[in-house]
């Protein structure tokens, strides 16, 4: 199986449905631990999608198994981040992760379709459903 770089859509959805096996030294940026933070705080408090407690238990959990993933950053790659970005129409963000994993050699999990659809001309890309089902 080819080394992961999960986004923070990704990295969640595997939260949420309990598969953290899946991020065992899997990458991330490390702006991914922040944005998923704010996901979890965003559906707790503005949209009331899970409860606090819930919400709390899955920061817990984030912080656990960030331990047994690799963080990486984007420093020093500005330039190519935002080349790419102009040149596939994507956020400086976005982009960050596709940079990431072209020069990590990475298959990047996304749950973005935009994203993936764009990413796909330049690195490999799944989504968590198919790597729970193996499709």
């Amino acid at each position: 199986m080819p080394e992961l770089l999960f986004d923070a859509s990704s990295l969640i959805k595997v939260l949420k449905l309990g598969r953290v096996e899946l991020l065992a030294r899997s990458y991330i940026q490390w702006l991914t631990y922040y944005e998923v933070l704010n996901a979890i705080w965003k559906e707790a408090h503005l949209l009331k999608t899970i409860p606090p407690d819930k919400a709390a238990a899955l920061a817990k959990l984030l912080n656990r198994v960030i331990r047994f993933m690799r963080v990486s950053s984007v420093e020093g790659l500005e330039e190519e981040v935002l080349r790419t970005a102009i040149d596939l129409d994507l956020t400086a963000y976005d982009s960050s992760y596709v940079v990431l994993a072209r020069k990590l050699d990475l298959k990047l999990v996304t749950e973005d379709r935009r994203l993936r659809a764009k990413a796909q001309k330049l690195v490999k890309c799944t989504s968590v459903e198919e790597l729970v089902t193996g499709s």
